[in-house]
Protein backbone atom coordinates (compact mmCIF):
# COMPACT_ATOMS: atom_id res chain seq x y z
CA UNK A 1 0.00 0.00 0.00
CA UNK A 2 3.08 2.33 -0.71
CA UNK A 3 2.16 5.71 -1.50
CA UNK A 4 -1.25 5.66 0.63
CA UNK A 5 -0.64 7.74 3.57
CA UNK A 6 1.08 10.61 2.60
CA UNK A 7 2.35 12.51 5.75
CA UNK A 8 1.32 15.47 4.18
CA UNK A 9 -2.36 14.83 5.55
CA UNK A 10 -1.33 15.25 9.29
CA UNK A 11 0.56 18.61 9.15
CA UNK A 12 -2.79 20.44 10.15
CA UNK A 13 -2.20 20.65 13.93
CA UNK A 14 -4.76 18.51 15.63
CA UNK A 15 -7.65 19.25 17.93
CA UNK A 16 -7.40 17.83 21.40
CA UNK A 17 -9.33 14.82 22.58
CA UNK A 18 -8.47 16.43 25.90
CA UNK A 19 -10.58 14.49 28.12
CA UNK A 20 -12.81 12.51 26.09
CA UNK A 21 -12.03 8.67 25.74
CA UNK A 22 -13.67 7.43 22.65
CA UNK A 23 -13.04 3.74 23.80
CA UNK A 24 -14.61 4.22 27.37
CA UNK A 25 -17.44 5.94 25.90
CA UNK A 26 -18.74 3.52 23.27
CA UNK A 27 -17.99 0.48 25.35
CA UNK A 28 -19.88 2.07 28.52
CA UNK A 29 -22.87 3.06 26.15
CA UNK A 30 -23.13 0.13 23.84
CA UNK A 31 -23.06 -1.66 27.80
CA UNK A 32 -25.94 0.65 29.12
CA UNK A 33 -28.37 0.36 26.04
CA UNK A 34 -27.68 -3.15 25.06
CA UNK A 35 -29.95 -4.85 22.87
CA UNK A 36 -31.72 -1.46 22.04
CA UNK A 37 -30.63 1.23 19.21
CA UNK A 38 -30.33 3.54 21.56
CA UNK A 39 -26.80 2.28 21.53
CA UNK A 40 -26.04 3.19 18.00
CA UNK A 41 -29.12 5.67 17.80
CA UNK A 42 -30.21 8.85 19.29
CA UNK A 43 -30.49 7.81 23.26
CA UNK A 44 -33.05 10.62 24.04
CA UNK A 45 -35.52 8.42 20.92
CA UNK A 46 -37.61 5.83 21.91
CA UNK A 47 -36.73 2.14 19.62
CA UNK A 48 -39.70 2.74 17.50
CA UNK A 49 -38.43 6.34 16.76
CA UNK A 50 -34.93 5.41 16.06
CA UNK A 51 -36.21 2.69 13.72
CA UNK A 52 -37.87 4.84 11.85
CA UNK A 53 -34.59 6.79 11.79
CA UNK A 54 -32.73 4.39 10.65
CA UNK A 55 -35.39 2.89 7.81
CA UNK A 56 -34.97 6.77 6.04
CA UNK A 57 -30.80 6.35 6.67
CA UNK A 58 -31.31 2.73 4.92
CA UNK A 59 -33.35 3.77 1.85
CA UNK A 60 -31.43 6.96 1.42
CA UNK A 61 -28.17 4.27 1.09
CA UNK A 62 -29.72 1.84 -0.72
CA UNK A 63 -31.03 4.50 -3.28
CA UNK A 64 -27.02 5.58 -4.06
CA UNK A 65 -25.53 2.30 -4.29
CA UNK A 66 -28.30 0.89 -6.48
CA UNK A 67 -26.98 3.81 -8.80
CA UNK A 68 -23.40 2.89 -8.84
CA UNK A 69 -23.47 -0.68 -8.01
CA UNK A 70 -27.11 -1.77 -9.76
CA UNK A 71 -26.38 -5.32 -9.31
CA UNK A 72 -24.93 -5.85 -5.95
CA UNK A 73 -24.49 -9.88 -6.57
CA UNK A 74 -20.82 -10.92 -6.16
CA UNK A 75 -19.90 -7.07 -4.68
CA UNK A 76 -17.87 -6.86 -1.61
CA UNK A 77 -18.85 -4.01 0.92
CA UNK A 78 -17.43 -2.89 4.07
CA UNK A 79 -19.51 -1.28 6.93
CA UNK A 80 -16.88 1.04 8.73
CA UNK A 81 -17.90 1.72 11.92
CA UNK A 82 -20.67 -0.96 11.65
CA UNK A 83 -21.62 -0.78 15.53
CA UNK A 84 -24.14 -3.39 15.67
CA UNK A 85 -24.46 -4.39 12.61
CA UNK A 86 -28.56 -2.67 11.70
CA UNK A 87 -27.20 -1.53 8.21
CA UNK A 88 -24.61 -4.30 7.64
CA UNK A 89 -27.79 -6.43 7.68
CA UNK A 90 -29.48 -4.41 5.31
CA UNK A 91 -26.87 -4.10 3.05
CA UNK A 92 -26.37 -8.24 3.25
CA UNK A 93 -30.24 -8.67 2.43
CA UNK A 94 -29.66 -6.15 -0.42
CA UNK A 95 -27.01 -8.97 -1.70
CA UNK A 96 -23.81 -7.44 -1.15
CA UNK A 97 -21.21 -10.04 0.62
CA UNK A 98 -20.34 -7.34 3.90
CA UNK A 99 -17.61 -6.83 5.80
CA UNK A 100 -17.96 -4.96 9.21
CA UNK A 101 -15.43 -3.55 11.88
CA UNK A 102 -16.09 -1.35 14.43
CA UNK A 103 -13.42 -0.63 17.39
CA UNK A 104 -16.09 -1.58 20.04
CA UNK A 105 -15.56 -5.52 20.69
CA UNK A 106 -19.33 -5.85 22.54
CA UNK A 107 -20.55 -4.29 19.09
CA UNK A 108 -18.99 -6.92 16.41
CA UNK A 109 -20.15 -9.37 18.96
CA UNK A 110 -23.78 -8.33 18.70
CA UNK A 111 -23.14 -7.29 14.95
CA UNK A 112 -22.32 -11.13 14.24
CA UNK A 113 -25.08 -11.92 16.15
CA UNK A 114 -27.49 -9.77 13.48
CA UNK A 115 -26.00 -10.97 10.26
CA UNK A 116 -24.39 -14.15 10.38
CA UNK A 117 -23.49 -14.15 6.87
CA UNK A 118 -21.46 -11.36 6.96
CA UNK A 119 -17.77 -11.03 8.34
CA UNK A 120 -17.07 -8.73 11.29
CA UNK A 121 -13.54 -7.54 12.76
CA UNK A 122 -12.82 -5.06 16.15
CA UNK A 123 -10.21 -2.92 14.87
CA UNK A 124 -9.71 0.74 15.31
CA UNK A 125 -10.49 2.32 11.58
CA UNK A 126 -7.11 4.35 11.35
CA UNK A 127 -5.19 1.38 11.90
CA UNK A 128 -6.91 -1.05 9.02
CA UNK A 129 -4.89 -2.93 7.37
CA UNK A 130 -7.14 -5.81 5.82
CA UNK A 131 -5.06 -6.42 2.53
CA UNK A 132 -8.08 -6.71 0.17
CA UNK A 133 -10.35 -3.68 -1.53
CA UNK A 134 -13.76 -3.27 -1.63
CA UNK A 135 -16.43 -2.42 -4.51
CA UNK A 136 -18.25 0.11 -1.59
CA UNK A 137 -17.32 1.41 1.81
CA UNK A 138 -19.88 2.80 3.91
CA UNK A 139 -19.10 5.21 6.82
CA UNK A 140 -22.06 5.98 8.82
CA UNK A 141 -22.21 8.27 11.09
CA UNK A 142 -18.90 7.40 12.55
CA UNK A 143 -16.34 10.36 11.33
CA UNK A 144 -18.14 12.82 13.48
CA UNK A 145 -17.31 11.13 16.03
CA UNK A 146 -13.62 11.23 15.96
CA UNK A 147 -12.98 14.28 17.56
CA UNK A 148 -9.63 14.55 17.09
CA UNK A 149 -8.33 15.82 13.49
CA UNK A 150 -5.19 13.60 13.08
CA UNK A 151 -6.94 10.68 13.91
CA UNK A 152 -10.19 11.62 11.32
CA UNK A 153 -7.69 12.16 8.41
CA UNK A 154 -5.77 9.04 9.15
CA UNK A 155 -9.03 7.24 9.51
CA UNK A 156 -9.94 8.35 5.64
CA UNK A 157 -6.66 7.64 4.76
CA UNK A 158 -6.78 4.00 5.47
CA UNK A 159 -11.10 3.48 4.01
CA UNK A 160 -9.57 4.95 0.70
CA UNK A 161 -6.67 2.49 0.94
CA UNK A 162 -9.35 -0.37 1.05
CA UNK A 163 -11.34 1.18 -2.00
CA UNK A 164 -11.41 -0.51 -5.59
CA UNK A 165 -10.52 1.69 -8.62
CA UNK A 166 -13.61 1.68 -9.28
CA UNK A 167 -15.69 1.78 -6.10
CA UNK A 168 -18.00 3.90 -4.54
CA UNK A 169 -17.44 5.59 -0.91
CA UNK A 170 -20.79 6.93 0.75
CA UNK A 171 -20.14 9.13 3.80
CA UNK A 172 -23.24 9.96 6.09
CA UNK A 173 -22.13 12.81 8.44
CA UNK A 174 -22.88 16.39 9.85
CA UNK A 175 -21.40 19.01 8.21
CA UNK A 176 -20.89 22.58 10.71
CA UNK A 177 -22.12 24.74 8.30
CA UNK A 178 -25.21 25.12 10.50
CA UNK A 179 -23.44 27.22 13.25
CA UNK A 180 -24.46 24.56 16.06
CA UNK A 181 -22.41 23.35 18.86
CA UNK A 182 -20.06 19.87 18.25
CA UNK A 183 -21.47 17.68 21.74
CA UNK A 184 -18.08 15.99 23.82
CA UNK A 185 -17.89 13.35 21.73
CA UNK A 186 -18.92 14.81 18.11
CA UNK A 187 -16.33 16.76 15.87
CA UNK A 188 -17.97 18.77 12.67
CA UNK A 189 -15.97 19.27 9.63
CA UNK A 190 -16.73 22.16 7.04
CA UNK A 191 -17.19 20.64 3.22
CA UNK A 192 -13.78 22.88 2.67
CA UNK A 193 -12.54 20.07 4.58
CA UNK A 194 -13.72 17.12 3.50
CA UNK A 195 -12.83 18.83 -0.04
CA UNK A 196 -9.32 18.97 0.88
CA UNK A 197 -8.94 15.74 2.26
CA UNK A 198 -10.33 13.71 -1.06
CA UNK A 199 -8.30 15.89 -3.32
CA UNK A 200 -5.46 14.70 -1.39
CA UNK A 201 -6.77 11.32 -1.80
CA UNK A 202 -7.68 11.22 -5.07
CA UNK A 203 -11.08 10.95 -4.71
CA UNK A 204 -14.10 12.83 -5.80
CA UNK A 205 -16.95 14.13 -4.54
CA UNK A 206 -19.62 13.38 -7.07
CA UNK A 207 -23.09 14.18 -5.17
CA UNK A 208 -23.63 15.75 -1.76
CA UNK A 209 -27.26 15.61 -0.19
CA UNK A 210 -28.64 16.50 2.58
CA UNK A 211 -32.00 15.09 4.39
CA UNK A 212 -33.33 15.59 7.94
CA UNK A 213 -33.75 13.09 10.52
CA UNK A 214 -37.54 13.83 11.75
CA UNK A 215 -37.32 13.22 14.88
CA UNK A 216 -33.73 14.69 15.61
CA UNK A 217 -34.99 17.60 13.59
CA UNK A 218 -31.19 17.08 12.54
CA UNK A 219 -29.79 17.50 8.82
CA UNK A 220 -27.45 14.59 7.79
CA UNK A 221 -24.89 15.27 4.82
CA UNK A 222 -24.61 12.27 2.75
CA UNK A 223 -21.03 12.60 0.95
CA UNK A 224 -21.32 9.92 -2.66
CA UNK A 225 -17.42 9.71 -3.82
CA UNK A 226 -14.79 8.02 -5.18
CA UNK A 227 -11.91 7.70 -7.66
CA UNK A 228 -12.39 10.52 -9.77
CA UNK A 229 -12.58 9.22 -13.18
CA UNK A 230 -14.29 6.07 -12.62
CA UNK A 231 -17.20 8.30 -10.31
CA UNK A 232 -17.51 11.05 -12.66
CA UNK A 233 -18.38 8.34 -15.58
CA UNK A 234 -20.84 6.94 -13.42
CA UNK A 235 -23.41 10.33 -12.65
Amino acid sequence: MKGLFPSQLLRRPSRSAQAFDAAAYWADRHATHAGSLAAVGHRQLSESENAAQYDLKRKKLLDVLNRHLPDPRGRTLLDAGCGIGVLSQAFADHGFSVSGVDFCESAICAAQERVPSATFLASPLDKLRLGTRFDAITIIDVLLHIVDDAKWRATLVALAAHLKPEGVMLILDSLSEDGQPDATHCRRRSKQDWERVFDELGLHMAQHERFELPYEAAIKDLLTCGRARALRDRV
